[in-house]
């Protein structure tokens, strides 16, 4: 009741007020014009009504049983006049409206964008589907991988593998793959080089606040020398990660703060090293890689931050590096890749279970040698020593000589004891430290074939719904990509078997000299006592 008494208040008051047509800023009771338009406005507001809803005939209707007095008499009504001021008050609400849309568009919330654009997508393959339903056939692109994170999509390999990588910069390195004598391998190297870590050094900068060790790195291929850090192996580590992805990276030593200034870490770093950069020259690919020879052979500083920069930002990584491979025309057989992979996947995972077994025996023997055989020579030689003390006593010519030998013999005994500590070192680290670098070679092994897998999968979900020029294109990728694999393959087997018979053979012919000075001393502490 309140409610309605107060609307009626209101259209009342608003019934009595128009603006004078002399001044125009002041309301009064003797307008029509804005009568009527007042009227229709309190009517809304009093209503809780937001847009106006009411129709033109509705509005006119109103205006006319709802006809103010003014001075007695009831005025004329004016239908042009309504008809144009309605008008108006529309075209007012069209302009309020767009403008209000035109700012929600201009600041679309994220999901509203994707929402939208998804539907422009949709739309977008409907409207080619509908106009050129005829090549449906062979119009359809690849569906893509929905998992963005798998290393197939983030290495790029999924863009090459349906073409969609496309490269703005020519290649400026290419490598290829060729079939000899019915093994197919990358082509040979023609010229071998080999580098040399070495000289490690302690540096500073800042005025001494940063420390660092440094190592010279020397090749025959330049003959120059320069001086890396340990962070610009790794930096390099990550591009050749990055660039090369079906080729494993050999493993860096391990990154250690405590203790990093002492000798033998020092020195086990630097091993590391040299294997690892032995392995970048023996590789037909690694070799000749550009960053590669770039770390080995600028000294200028302001051109290895270029050269940085130049191998930071190149296009040919991952996937896009088979855009810089050649391989033979002939296609393969699915089946003969398909049992070569599976081959060589069982025999990385017998290989890598072999290599932790040698590991851990050789780390038994290791500690054994350097502790208990080590103190037992040299508690041995103790005990002669204390033999050779009673005989002192006697003081005669027979017991001196005895003593004399004893003490030798004790003497001896010592210096076998140091022997086998020293063994451990020379003779078995070497074979520790090159299970560790194949152990970590191999490590990424899966993670490639994986990879391949699944270009392969990729390329049989996708055949059928190609037309035959697309899917013959797609093939060929397909077989540059195999070939690259199975080039690789050929590889990392010669490399395992060549590293193995260098490894084993160094180390029992250093076995077999450390016992034969073992022997030897045992035969000449026995003719002391003849």
């Amino acid at each position: 009741m309140l409610f309605a008494r107060a609307r009626s208040a209101s259209t009342i008051a608003i019934d009595h007020l128009y603006v004078h047509p002399q001044n125009e800023h002041r309301l009064s009771v003797h307008d029509p014009t804005s009568l009527n338009s007042n009227h229709l406005l309190i009517q809304q507001r009093a209503s809780g009504s937001r847009t106006d809803i009411m129709s033109t005939d509705d509005e006119t209707r109103s205006s006319s049983q709802q006809e103010p007095r003014r001075n007695g008499y009831r005025r004329k009504s004016r239908p042009e006049s309504i008809r144009r001021r309605k008008s108006e008050e529309r075209e007012s609400r069209r302009k309020i409206e767009k403008s209000h849309t035109c700012e929600l568009h201009r600041e679309p919330s994220t999901k509203q964008s994707s929402v939208s654009n998804y539907n422009n997508q949709r739309r977008e393959i409907s409207r080619s589907h509908s106009e050129h339903g005829g090549d449906r056939a062979g119009s359809n692109k690849v569906n893509k991988s929905i998992n963005r994170f798998s290393n197939f999509v983030k290495s790029g390999m999924e863009a090459y593998v349906i073409g969609e990588s496309k490269m703005t910069t020519p290649a400026s390195e290419t490598h290829e793959i060729v079939n000899l004598n019915g093994i197919i391998q990358w082509k040979p190297i023609q010229k071998y080089y080999h580098c040399i870590v070495d000289k490690p050094k302690k540096e500073s900068k800042l005025k001494g606040l940063k420390s660092f060790i440094a190592y010279s790195l020397t090749s025959n291929l330049t003959n120059i020398q320069v001086s890396r850090r340990y962070k610009h192996f790794d930096w390099l580590h990550e591009q050749l990660s990055a660039k090369y992805v079906l080729i494993p990276i050999p493993p860096l030593p391990e990154k250690q703060v405590a203790g990093r200034y002492e000798e033998d870490l020092i020195d086990h770093r630097k091993h590391i090293l040299q294997l690892w950069v032995n392995k970048i020259c023996r590789h037909p690919v690694l070799s000749q890689s550009e960053v590669w020879l770039h770390f080995i052979s600028c000294t200028d500083e302001k051109d290895w931050k270029s050269g940085k920069r130049r191998a930071e930002k190149d296009e040919y990584v991952g996937g896009s590096f088979l855009n810089c491979i050649t391989a033979p025309a002939q296609n393969l057989e699915q089946s003969s890749v398909d049992h070569q992979v599976e081959r060589f996947q069982k025999s990385v995972k017998t290989s890598e279970e072999a290599m932790r077994t040698m590991q851990e025996r050789m780390l038994i023997f290791q500690k054994a040698f350097a502790g208990p055989v080590k103190q037992n020579w040299q508690k041995m030689g103790g005990a002669f020593k204390t033999l050779q003390q009673s005989f002192e006593i006697d003081d005669t010519i027979t017991s001196r000589k005895l003593t004399d030998a004893l003490a030798h013999n004790a003497s001896e005994y010592f210096e076998i004891g140091q022997l086998f500590d020293a063994h451990t070192k020379n003779d078995m680290e070497p074979v520790l430290e090159n299970l560790y670098s194949y152990k970590g070679t191999v490590q990424n092994v899966p993670d490639i074939l994986h990879v391949h897998k699944q270009a392969i999968q990729k390329f049989r979900e996708s055949e059928g719904r190609l037309s035959a020029a697309e899917a013959d294109k797609m093939r060929q990728r397909i077989d540059t990509l195999s070939y690259a694999v199975i080039a690789e393959i050929q590889h990392q087997t010669q490399e395992k078997v060549e590293e193995m018979n260098t490894t084993m053979g160094t180390y029992l012919k250093k076995q077999a000299a450390f016992y034969q000075d073992v022997a030897q001393r045992m035969s000449n502490l026995a003719s002391k006592y003849e």
